[in-house]
């Protein structure tokens, strides 16, 4: 019973770190978007670590696929 508890909390921390990370991304993407155009950014920790037009790249130096953090991706698209 209470190692149901435990992990909820761990699964509600990266929820709530993976929302962090996203909010971070959308309220500087006008700032991103100057230097970085049409790719995906990685941000973890309210930082952006990682950018690459692949996101197969992106996940791969990032060693994503076991990898048991809160990283969030996005793309920016450039307007021009």
């Amino acid at each position: 019973m209470y190692s149901d508890i435990s992990t909820s909390n761990t699964d509600f921390t990266k929820f709530k770190k993976l929302k962090d990370n996203f909010s971070w991304f959308y309220s500087n993407y006008d700032m991103l978007e100057k230097d970085i155009r049409n790719q995906y950014v990685a941000v973890k920790d309210r930082k952006h670590i990682e950018n690459d037009v692949s996101l197969e790249a992106i996940i791969k130096r990032l060693n994503l696929k076991n990898y048991d953090d809160s990283i969030a991706i996005e793309f920016i698209n450039s307007k021009s």
